[in-house]
């Protein structure tokens, strides 16, 4: 008996409700993992010197601090805008169409020759679900199918 697999194999039957919010648990996942890192970023800016950047850039100024906020607000905005736009477009370009074709048929008397056995060899293996192949200590090649 064979075990469900956890990783799931198909993304496309999942309801948009699921992939929504295993999406949200994933990113608040990311945000604390990150979160982990900042007292160790925080402990290398100071050690580099750079706990007075705010006040070398003037950032510190009591009445530029609403006004940095809403900077920051605009800034993320501009950045969701544009990936959103990008994507959307990604999306009309891309979306439903083939983006590979089918590989040609190899017929049995071309592959063959290419392997250096005989017709039925070649039947064999296209038949098979694996072959392996070995090699002998003079260097000459044998091959072995697996139709299991």
């Amino acid at each position: 008996m064979k075990a469900d697999p956890l990783i799931i194999e198909r993304p496309e039957r999942q309801k948009p409700l699921q992939r929504a919010t295993f999406a949200l648990i994933t990113m608040v996942a990311w945000t604390l993992w990150v979160s982990l890192w900042l007292p160790l970023l925080t402990l290398i800016a100071w050690m580099l010197g750079l706990q007075d950047i705010y006040i070398k850039l003037g950032l510190n100024h009591p009445f530029r601090a609403a006004g940095d906020l809403d900077l920051v607000f605009r800034v993320a905005f501009v950045c969701a805008l544009s990936l959103g736009s990008w994507a959307f477009y990604n999306r009309m370009r891309f979306a439903g169409k083939q983006k590979r074709h089918a590989n040609r048929i190899v017929d049995l008397t071309e592959m063959a020759p290419v392997l250096e056995a005989s017709i039925n060899t070649a039947r064999e293996l296209r038949s098979s679900r694996r072959a392996v192949v070995h090699f002998t200590d003079s260097g000459q090649l044998f091959l072995t199918a697996d139709n299991a």
